[in-house]
């Protein structure tokens, strides 16, 4: 099935911060934490916002939501990361940097995209990403 409305990327959003808060919970003062716990408030909002936005609006253009599905492919995808870089059989610290990197690089997007559908949703008009 395609997410194909504004209720659709908000529920996808809110799926995301489901399946991360759990993680997030017990590892207060590590970066992994504070990431897990980054990308569960991110989710939410956003999540409720664009369930929100759908509810007095319709379903929206593409336009519309897809930075709000990109913000939780965005935020699903650092997820796993910290997944894979507490979680591995034979230490490798190569690509436990490599994958660092990419966890960072991904959470300067995160913060794009939050900052995007917030002035969205704060100004009811889409705006260029």
């Amino acid at each position: 099935m395609m997410n194909e409305s504004m209720d659709d990327a908000g529920c996808c959003l809110l799926s995301v911060a489901w399946n991360v808060a759990p993680l997030a919970e017990g590892q207060h003062g590590s970066r992994r934490g504070d990431l897990r716990r980054t990308v569960v408030a991110v989710c939410r909002t956003a999540g409720h916002g664009a369930r929100d936005w759908a509810a007095r609006h319709g379903a929206g253009t593409e336009t519309e939501y897809r930075p709000f599905l990109q913000l939780a492919d965005v935020a699903y995808e650092i997820a796993t990361l910290l997944l894979l870089v507490e979680d591995f059989l034979v230490p490798d610290l190569e690509r436990e940097h490599r994958r660092w990197a990419e966890i960072e690089e991904l959470t300067t997007r995160l913060t794009e995209l939050a900052e995007w559908t917030a002035a969205f949703l704060l100004s009811g008009a889409p705006l260029r990403l």
